[in-house]
Formats: C-alpha cells, sequence, structure tokens
C-alpha cells in the first residue's frame, strides 16, 4: 500500500506522518489484504493556525487498480482527529462499495452461487 500524505496549511513532520499511515492501514489492510493500493491524504487548515476553530480537514482518496476512486473528508478542531475520522469513512465507505458490488475478496458472488433445487 502506498499513502502519500501532504499538507495544505499544516506543518506535516514525520511523527504525524507515521500516526496518518497507521491508521490508514489499519482500516484497508483488513480489505485489501494484496490488492496495490494507493491513498492520497490531504491535511488541510482552512482558516491558519491563528484563527482555530474546527476547519482542520482530512481529505483521503483511495485508488484501487480495476475500482472507482472513493473519496471521503471528515473536518475536526484537530488534523489527527480528522485523521483518524476520514481512515473510518474510508473504512466503512470501501465496505459498502464492496457489498454493493459483490466484490469480495475470495468469497462467493451471488451469480456464483447455484440455485436451490425444490
Amino acid at each position: 500500500m502506498q499513502v502519500l500524505v501532504r499538507g495544505i496549511h499544516v506543518n506535516v513532520d514525520e511523527g504525524l506522518r507515521e500516526f496518518v499511515e497507521l491508521h490508514l492501514r489499519r482500516a484497508l489492510d483488513r480489505i485489501f489484504q494484496q490488492q496495490a493500493v494507493q491513498v492520497e491524504v490531504h491535511l488541510v487548515d482552512t482558516n491558519g493556525a491563528a484563527k482555530g476553530g474546527v476547519d482542520k480537514a482530512a481529505r483521503v482518496t483511495l485508488h484501487v487498480p480495476g475500482l472507482p476512486a472513493i473519496h471521503v473528508e471528515e473536518v475536526s478542531d484537530d488534523v489527527r482527529k480528522a485523521a483518524v475520522g476520514a481512515a473510518d469513512r474510508l473504512e466503512r465507505a470501501a465496505k459498502r462499495w464492496l457489498d454493493k458490488h459483490h466484490h469480495h475478496a475470495g468469497g462467493q458472488t451471488l451469480a456464483d452461487v447455484a440455485p436451490e433445487e425444490p
């Protein structure tokens, strides 16, 4: 899994980068075990550090070959809280998409199940 973390008006140091990667890996490794996955994370402080408030956002885009991109955003008063919330939202969105389209890793789709005989 490749995780790209960028900051917009946010200083992304090594500790923050590792924190974000850890939470995203925990959320997505359960779903996409061996697939090539790329995750783009944009950490944004809309009003700047001086104003404060609920203006820190984590915008996450998941790219999996053969699937459409999944984009989520979480806003909070702290960039770490926003990153954790975005990881949770991304996990739910990916599970929801897979359930809707029956792409379970190693599982059967409804088309693979033989009809029951009366």
